[in-house]
């Protein structure tokens, strides 16, 4: 009978340490799955802010023309703004479709929004606000239409990209660039 207990007592413990083992592994493959789990869930809230950024950006595009352009069979598939009904007066006031002028001025122009605003960004040695980027930007662009809602909304996608830093102090936010500063040419 002491054998049988004693081969008892071996096959408990090895199912004991069995559990134990399994506990352990069970317990990796939580923290790996936790671990992947938070890793897309940062994907998507970025892929989400990336979204908001690109309708904020074409609702403002949209709204620097003021005629509606004749509907076309070849138009993508209008979106609905996430967040529309958080939008302030100003903004909202301004939602207007692009017309054929605006397109052909941002065709026109080979420098994009996002090469200005990084260019003027990398140039400056202080953070700056939307609306200094802006009003320096139409400045030294005078033919290029820029509005700050705009502008605004480049910087959150670069800093969505982590090209641009954003800063806050108190209710103003300032930006600045990721890259060092460097001496741009202005004018063009």
């Amino acid at each position: 009978m002491s054998d049988i207990a004693v081969q008892a007592d071996d096959l408990a413990s090895q199912y004991v340490a069995r559990v134990e083992q399994d506990l352990t592994e069970n317990a990796e493959e939580q923290e790996r799955i936790d671990r992947d789990i938070k890793a897309l869930q940062q994907r998507f809230n970025a892929l989400q802010r990336d979204r908001t950024v690109l309708l904020g950006v074409r609702m403002a595009l949209r709204s620097q023309g003021g005629e509606a352009p004749a509907p076309s069979t070849s138009a993508v598939h209008s979106v609905e703004m996430p967040n529309a009904d958080k939008l302030n007066e100003e903004q909202a006031a301004s939602i207007q479709p692009v017309t054929p002028k605006t397109h052909e001025v941002a065709k026109a122009s080979k420098t994009t929004l996002v090469d200005l605003v990084c260019s003027h960004l990398s140039g400056q040695s202080e953070p700056r606000s939307a609306a200094e980027v802006s009003t320096d930007i139409a400045q030294n662009h005078p033919d290029r239409p820029v509005k700050i809602t705009v502008v605004r909304a480049t910087l959150e996608a670069l800093v969505a990209q982590g090209r641009v830093r954003r800063t806050k102090q108190g209710r103003s936010v300032f930006y600045h660039s990721t890259t060092p500063v460097k001496e741009t040419p202005t004018g063009n």
